[in-house]
C-alpha cells in the first residue's frame, strides 16, 4: 500500500512540475513581464519541493505588493481659508414654513389679560407690554365672559396674530356685524387694528314646552334669552306670561341666528311663532314689506298683533300688587290700589306702552318721582316711584311705544323698588291686565297681498311643526330653515 501511495505522490509532484515549468515559460516569452519581474520590486517565484517519507509540500506562489508602504512616504500639510456660506435666505425660509400653533378660547370670568394669554400658550413679553401701552390695543383689556380670543403662535410662544373679538353682534345701518382687535407681527414690530366682519344669516327652528317658566323652557332647549323676551313681547296682548302659562304649554318658533365662519354671533328677530295656551293656539309671524309701513307681527290671516299699548312697562317681572282695595303699607288702611306694581331691582328700565306726550314728569305726593303720558283718544298712563327719568324728558315731548322713559325706584309712598303703573281711560284708572287694548291698523289690500306671498311658506313649516309635536318632537331641535 505504501508503495501504491509513493506512487500517486510521484504523479502529483510531476504535474505540479509540469505547471511551473510551463508558467516559466510563459514569462520568458513576455518582455514586459520579464521588466517587471526585473524590477525593483522583485517579483519573485519560488518553487520548492521536497518529500519526507510519505509527505509532499508544494511551494505557493508569492506576490509583493505593487505599491511602496504608505508609512514611508513623506508628507505635505496644506491649509486653506474657506468661506462659509451665508444661510439667512434658507434660514428664514425654514421659519416662515415653520408650523403655527393656533389655539382659541372663551374669556371666563374673572379673566385677566396675563391668565388669558396663559391659557393661549402665549409666551411674549412683547406683546404685553405692547397691550399695556399701545392706545389700539386697550380694547383687549374689555374681556367680557363668553367672548372668543384666537391666537397664532411659534413653537416657542412667541405671538404671530392676536385676534379677540370685542363687539359681536353689533348692527351697522340694515347689517349685523362684529368688530374685532387684531394685533399682527411683521418685520416692523406689532401693531394693532380694529377689523369688521361680516356675519351669515341663517335661521333656526326650535321647540319648548313649559314645566315651569318661559325662561325655564327655553333654557332648556338651548334658547336666547333675547328670544324668549321676544316671544313674551309679541303674544302680550293674549298671553300674560307672569300669570297664564301652564304645564304642558308648548311652542314652536323660527328665529333669526347671526353667524361668522360657522361660529354663533347672536340671536336676531323671531320670524313666525306659535305658543300654544291652556289649549288655545296663538301664532305670530313677522311681515316689513309693506310700502311706507313699519315692520310688524301679524296672524297667519294678516290681523295685526300689535296693540295700541304693551301689556306692561317692563320686558319681563313679575306683578306684586295687583288692582284691587288692600291694606296700605304705609298709611295702614284700606285703600283702593288704582294701578299694578310691579317688582324689580333699582335701576330696571321702564318703557312707555304707547305712542304718545309727556303730560307730565316730576315729583308729585305719594307717587315720588312720576311720568305721567297722553295718548291717543281718552287713553293716558301713569308710572310712578322711580329712580331717575330718561335723559332729555321733558313736558310736551313725542313718545314712542317701548322708548325708555326712566328707571325703577323707591321714590314717595314705597317699601322697596318697584314701578307702580295705572291705565286711565277718560282719566278713570281701570285693571291694566284685564282691559281691552285697542288694536293697531290693518293691512290694506296691496299688503294683504304681499303678506300671503312671503308669509305662506312659514305657515306651512308652522303646520308641520305642530304636527311633530305629537309625535314627541325633541326639545331644542336645531335644525335650520332657509329664508
Amino acid at each position: 500500500m505504501n508503495r501504491k501511495f509513493s506512487g500517486i505522490a510521484g504523479a502529483m509532484l510531476k504535474r505540479i512540475a509540469a505547471a511551473v515549468q510551463q508558467t516559466l515559460s510563459r514569462i520568458t516569452s513576455h518582455p514586459a513581464t520579464l521588466t517587471i519581474t526585473s524590477s525593483p520590486l522583485k517579483r519573485r517565484i519560488v518553487i520548492g519541493t521536497g518529500a519526507a517519507g510519505l509527505f509532499v509540500t508544494a511551494a505557493a506562489i508569492g506576490v509583493a505588493p505593487l505599491a511602496p508602504d504608505a508609512s514611508t512616504l513623506p508628507t505635505t500639510r496644506i491649509v486653506e481659508s474657506l468661506a462659509l456660506p451665508d444661510l439667512s435666505e434658507q434660514v428664514a425660509e425654514q421659519e416662515a414654513k415653520a408650523p403655527d400653533f393656533i389655539r382659541e378660547e372663551r374669556v371666563q370670568r374673572g379673566d385677566s389679560v396675563a391668565t388669558l394669554l396663559n391659557r393661549l400658550g402665549v409666551d411674549d413679553p412683547e406683546l404685553e407690554r405692547f397691550i399695556r401701552t399701545s392706545p389700539d390695543a386697550r380694547s383687549f383689556y374689555q374681556l367680557y365672559p363668553g367672548r372668543v380670543v384666537q391666537a397664532s403662535t411659534d413653537a416657542l410662544g412667541e405671538v404671530r396674530w392676536l385676534r379677540y373679538i370685542h363687539t359681536p353682534g353689533a348692527e351697522s345701518g340694515d347689517k349685523v356685524v362684529s368688530r374685532m382687535l387684531q394685533i399682527e407681527r411683521s418685520a416692523q414690530g406689532l401693531s394693532a387694528r380694529d377689523v369688521q366682519l361680516d356675519t351669515e344669516r341663517e335661521t333656526r327652528i326650535a321647540h319648548g314646552e313649559i314645566y315651569s317658566s318661559l325662561f325655564g323652557a327655553t333654557d332648556a332647549a338651548d334658547i336666547p334669552d333675547s328670544v324668549a323676551t321676544q316671544i313674551a313681547e309679541i303674544l302680550s296682548g293674549d298671553i300674560d306670561f307672569h300669570r297664564d302659562l301652564r304645564r304642558g304649554d308648548h311652542f314652536n318658533v323660527v328665529y333669526e341666528t347671526y353667524t361668522h365662519q360657522g361660529n354663533y354671533v347672536r340671536a336676531g328677530k323671531v320670524i313666525a311663532l306659535e305658543f300654544v295656551n291652556k289649549g288655545t293656539p296663538y301664532q305670530a309671524v313677522w311681515f316689513d314689506q309693506q310700502p311706507g309701513v313699519s315692520g310688524g307681527y301679524y296672524t297667519f290671516d294678516g290681523k295685526s298683533l300689535r296693540k295700541a299699548f304693551l301689556r306692561a312697562p317692563m320686558e319681563f317681572t313679575r306683578v306684586t300688587s295687583g288692582f284691587s282695595r288692600r291694606f296700605h303699607p304705609i298709611l295702614k288702611t284700606w285703600r283702593e290700589h288704582k294701578g299694578v306694581d310691579y317688582g324689580a331691582p333699582t335701576g330696571t328700565p321702564i318703557r312707555s306702552t304707547a305712542d304718545g306726550t309727556i303730560d307730565f314728569i316730576g315729583r308729585q305726593n305719594g307717587y315720588g318721582n312720576v311720568v305721567v303720558v297722553r295718548h291717543h283718544g281718552q287713553y293716558s298712563t301713569l308710572y310712578a316711584h322711580m329712580s331717575a327719568f330718561a335723559p332729555g324728558l321733558a313736558k310736551g315731548a313725542r313718545v314712542s311705544q317701548g322708548q325708555f322713559i326712566g328707571r325703577v325706584g323707591s321714590t314717595g309712598w314705597a317699601t322697596g323698588p318697584h314701578l307702580h303703573y295705572e291705565f286711565r281711560i277718560a282719566g278713570k284708572p281701570v285693571d291694566p291686565l284685564t282691559v281691552a287694548l285697542p288694536q293697531a291698523p290693518e293691512l290694506n289690500a296691496r299688503g294683504l297681498a304681499l303678506f300671503k306671498q312671503q308669509t305662506d311658506p312659514l305657515r306651512h313649516q308652522m303646520s308641520l311643526l305642530a304636527q311633530l309635536k305629537d309625535y314627541s318632537m325633541p326639545a331644542g331641535d336645531t335644525s335650520l330653515a332657509s329664508q
